[in-house]
């Protein structure tokens, strides 16, 4: 027993002689953890859209984005407040134009005002003429009457004046191989006729000059004119239409509008 400890005394001593001088008799490094045995941290529970629960038999809502508003509409024009016009001397109807207005309300789906509404522009032979109204001053119709059959258009007027005087010329009705020409002028300055540089008389087949006057509520006056010319004849001259005082001059063959 002796032996055996003085042994192990010496075994140390020297072992601890040899770790001072190369520390070779280090403690052995304990080996590494294995993957399960590492600590792990906990993990951080992510955020999910939550929604507010639904009423039993209410629709799901929708995940999809909002649609784009449509453009916001343009402001409209105001409605005119002028009023009907209203036939001023000759252009008011007679009991002998029943047979003309009678035609015009037959023959259109328009709303064809009473006949103190109705201007009667031209009273031609066999039941023909031109009569017109205007609901209010941005708008007009105009109705020709050939052969007891009329032929009606209602259309709004020009925004501008495309002419000292004059707001719309127009050849839009044919009939009978003869254009029907519209002109509404500005009131006060009738009668009209032909007046020209090279001669004041209207040329080969072009019917003459016929005018009524409309007045609104407001006072203002309009004067309507129609006057009609073959169709593909051509005009010598320098055919204009007039006023009476020379105020109101047009090339009338022209259109402006309508």
């Amino acid at each position: 027993m002796r032996r055996g400890r003085r042994a192990a005394a010496v075994v140390a001593a020297g072992c601890g002689l040899a770790m001072l001088a190369t520390a070779s008799c280090a403690v052995p490094p304990a080996p590494p953890l294995s993957p399960r045995a590492l600590p792990t941290a906990p993990a951080t529970p992510t955020a999910t859209p939550t929604t507010a629960p639904t009423a039993p038999g209410a629709p799901s809502p929708s995940l999809e984005p909002p649609s784009p508003s449509p453009p916001a509409a343009a402001p409209s024009e105001p409605a005119s407040e002028s009023g009907p016009a209203e036939p001023v001397g000759d252009g008011k109807a007679t009991a002998a134009d029943g047979p003309l207005l009678e035609a015009v309300r037959r023959g259109t789906d328009a709303a064809v005002p009473d006949d103190d509404a109705v201007i009667v522009i031209n009273r031609g032979p066999q039941g023909t003429g031109e009569l017109a109204w205007m609901p209010d001053d941005r708008s007009y119709c105009l109705a020709v009457v050939r052969e007891d059959r009329a032929d009606t258009s209602c259309k709004p007027l020009p925004s501008s004046w495309a002419r000292i005087g004059i707001r719309l010329v127009t050849a839009g009705r044919m009939v009978s191989a003869r254009t029907v020409f519209f002109a509404i002028a500005d009131g006060g300055h009738g009668p009209y006729g032909y007046k020209g540089t090279a001669t004041a008389a209207p040329g080969p087949g072009m019917g003459p000059v016929h005018d009524a006057t409309a007045v609104f509520a407001s006072g203002r006056t309009l004067s309507l004119l129609t006057y009609e010319r073959p169709v593909a004849v051509s005009t010598p001259g320098d055919q204009y239409i007039c006023s009476a005082d020379n105020a109101i001059c047009f090339p009338a063959l022209d259109a402006y509008g309508g």
